[in-house]
Order: C-alpha cells, then structure tokens, then sequence
C-alpha cells in the first residue's frame, strides 16, 4: 500500500513542474523558431478544425510529439537518472559491483555528439520522424522519461497536459522572445530557467 502511495505522490506532484518548465522550455524554442511554431500551430488546427480538444485530435499531432521530444531531448526534466546494479557489471575495463548506485547524466547523454551527430546541440524536430530514438546510434541514448520497467509512471498524463496547453497557447497567440530574456538554464532538481522564460504574446484572435 505505501508503495502505491508513493507512485500516487510522485504521479502528482512530480509532474505538476516537470510539465511546466518542458512547456517554457518549448515556448522558448518554438520562439526562436517560428518555422517550427507555425507547423505546430497548422497541424493542431487542421486537427481540432474548428472544434473543442478531444484525445482522438490530440493523437493526431505528429509533430507536436516531435518538438516534445526534441525540447526534452535538450532540456530533460530530470537531467540525471539514478539506477542500482543488480549484478557485478564489466564496462569498458571497469568492474561495477552488484548493489552500486550509480548516477546516468542524462545532460551530457542528450548532448553526446558521437551518439547524436555534429549538430546534437540544434533544435531538429524533425530528428524524431522516423523513430523515438531520434537517430541517436544508441536506442537507450534518449531517455527523457527514463526507459525500461522503471520508465517515468507520469509521462503520459504529463504528454497529455503538454499538448492540451500548448495546443490552446499555439490557437491563441504568437509567441516571440523578450529583449529582456536572459538564457540561464539551471538544476534544481529539475533542468529549469532561472530567470524564467520572458516572452511577448501577441494574440492571433
């Protein structure tokens, strides 16, 4: 029971600011890139066509499930994943005993050049068309939401409010950097703007 418990806490209160700083995250980049803030915002359009969000419609944004997974790609949630050896490890001339804690920086893997390509560091949706792998050469190099049967129990519900909001913020208003905006990504305990994202809205209606 407390085990359920701890699921139901980390499935409501880990999710609430996660969800919120990916959405800044992507108001930031879609900001920088309109090419990509106007397909994102034709395809939730063309999709609702004129009617209330439903999940059938939700289902249907491609690329708006590309740009969540390239903006957690860069900005994960959680920028490092914790994980304990059930078994004695050989790995690269390096033995791991069985039951060490070991820490995967997943900051550093989503910004890997030998495992992403020259341009890791560029905002390329489009990386994720073919696969969730992205193209990344190794198929547990993404791992956002972490992967496996420990994979983050949250993700869904947090996909789920990502597109809801953004799909509403995208129909409403075009988005644009403030002059005033300073990039300074930071951990506390989650990868978020420490000075926020400023941004100037300017309503589509």
């Amino acid at each position: 029971m407390q085990e359920l418990v701890d699921e139901c806490k980390t499935f409501y209160f880990g999710g609430h600011e996660t969800t919120a700083v990916a959405l800044s995250w992507t108001l930031f980049l879609l900001a920088m890139y309109p090419r990509w803030q106007s397909a994102v915002r034709e395809e939730v359009m063309e999709a609702s066509n004129g009617c209330s969000l439903d999940l059938d419609m939700l289902s249907k944004l491609t690329k708006m499930e590309w740009v969540w997974n390239e903006v957690t790609r860069l900005y994960p949630p959680s920028p490092n994943l914790q994980r304990q050896a059930r078994e004695y490890i050989h790995m690269g001339g390096m033995v791991i005993a069985k039951g060490t804690n070991m820490w995967v920086d997943l900051v550093g893997m989503h910004h890997d050049p030998e495992l992403w390509g020259d341009h890791v560091n560029e905002f390329r949706p489009e990386r994720f068309e073919h696969d969730i792998h992205g193209g990344c050469k190794c198929r547990m190099g993404f791992a956002s939401f972490e992967i496996g049967g420990r994979i983050c129990i949250g993700r869904n519900m947090s996909s789920l409010e990502y597109k809801i909001l953004l799909s509403l913020i995208l129909t409403k208003f075009n988005v644009s950097i403030s002059p005033s905006y300073k990039h300074s990504p930071e951990v506390m305990l989650i990868l978020r703007p420490s000075n926020g994202v400023h941004l100037i809205l300017n309503s589509l209606l």
